[in-house]
């Protein structure tokens, strides 16, 4: 096979996996709203299609990372609902968009084969459901008028999820297994934050709306890994501090102050040292190695 179609390839898978994380973090958000509405039914139905898709884009991140490619996520911008009527337009929306987008792309690997098929899998039973549960709601949809502060904190916290998580694979390819560890540790921190901002807006039915989501560009060799990410953490501490004050009044303004808080905690670490272990992390952040296994094997 060419050079030139295994470039392809990669062009390809690179797309690819930008639109899956920007699925699955609409998915999340939402999925997170809707158990807050006690909407569990259709919360699940969600979360069944953001699991597939996470683990299609971990895998995608593993192949392009081993595969010894450039990784980069265009700047990019998703509009969740604060109203099930909203949840349900934007999904479709979404979805609409996934399949054109693989409507249209050719790859010649079997790896990369593997990936499109495996994001194609879920698409077409999910969006007639969604269609059909469309037509039987009515309604305006209400999209939340999100401060620019907590908007752009959101943004923050999105991009360095992605590239703390690229970061992961990137340090453990490069058997840098406590970077791996730490990068995964910033990424996890970063998804409980956004998690724990979503909740609190969705108590009173304004899930946070991100402002556009900076481009990432992961560092490929991983020696500035760490820095990368710290300097992407301190932009989220600068954001969360401006919208604890534009919040104030309400209980985001104090999750704010407690996310500067942690942040400021995790910035004062230095590369060799442990993640500060008196913050609240899932298990699920604990080990990349393990989370590695669970969603490649």
């Amino acid at each position: 096979m060419s050079n030139q179609a295994i470039s392809a390839d990669h062009a390809n898978l690179g797309a690819l996996l930008r639109i899956e994380l920007t699925a699955v973090h609409q998915q999340f958000f939402h999925a997170l709203a809707l158990r807050q509405w006690d909407e569990t039914v259709i919360a699940d139905r969600l979360m069944a299609v953001d699991v597939e898709d996470f683990k299609n884009a971990m895998q995608i991140i593993d192949q392009l990372v081993i595969e010894g490619c450039s990784i980069y996520l265009e700047s990019h911008r998703f509009t969740p609902g604060s109203d099930v009527v909203a949840v349900f337009r934007a999904e479709h929306q979404l979805e609409v968009g996934f399949a054109e987008f693989l409507g249209g792309v050719s790859v010649s690997t079997p790896e990369a084969r593997s990936r499109v098929n495996r994001a194609t899998a879920p698409r077409q039973a999910y969006r007639t459901w969604l269609e059909n549960e469309l037509a039987q709601t009515s309604g305006v949809g209400v999209i939340d008028d999100t401060g620019e502060a907590v908007a752009e904190m959101m943004a923050h916290l999105i991009a360095l999820i992605e590239q703390a998580m690229a970061h992961a694979f990137v340090l453990w390819h490069q058997d840098d297994r406590p970077g791996a560890d730490l990068a995964w540790k910033i990424s996890g921190a970063a998804m409980l934050y956004a998690t724990a901002m979503v909740r609190c807006g969705a108590l009173e039915n304004r899930v946070p709306v991100p402002a556009p989501i900076p481009a990432v560009e992961p560092d490929m060799t991983g020696k500035a890994a760490f820095d990368r990410d710290i300097e992407l953490l301190t932009r989220c501490a600068v954001a969360a501090k401006v919208a604890s004050v534009e919040q104030s009044g309400n209980a985001m303004s104090p999750l704010c102050l407690t996310i500067v808080e942690d942040c400021e905690r995790i910035l004062a670490i230095k590369q060799d040292q442990e993640f500060p272990a008196e913050l609240g992390k899932s298990r699920v952040f604990a080990s990349f190695a393990a989370t590695r296994d669970r969603k490649l094997g």
